[in-house]
């Protein structure tokens, strides 16, 4: 038995064909789900990360274009939503100086 590529798969889903999307995602889940929680070290934001670059797969689907590795796509896309998901929680962080070990050092001992 043949194995069909990635990038037919996805131009069946394309076409309306959910047994290719079922065959995709079985395929890629568990790669997908350890380089997410790697990437960001918690389980449950892992999870919804999961969930939203699926999401994105299935948005894109008709705009699809074999120009890469299938492998290629999905993980920019997952790269890309982390990337989002930093920069959204660097926003929201404060940095407080307060009790900052920087501030019992004596100035003259400070170099220039």
């Amino acid at each position: 038995m043949q194995t069909v590529d990635d990038a037919e798969l996805m131009r069946r889903y394309a076409a309306g064909s959910t047994p290719a999307f079922d065959a995709l995602y079985a395929r890629h889940e568990g790669a997908l789900y350890r380089f997410l929680l790697r990437q960001c070290g918690n389980p449950a934001r892992a999870a919804d990360l999961f969930q939203e670059v699926w999401l994105r797969v299935v948005n894109a689907r008709h705009r699809y274009e074999p120009r890469a590795k299938f492998t290629t796509w999905l993980f920019t896309i997952a790269h890309n939503r982390l990337m989002d998901h930093f920069r959204s929680n660097a926003r929201g962080a404060l940095v407080s100086y307060e009790g900052d070990p920087a501030e019992d050092v004596p100035a003259d001992t400070l170099r220039p």
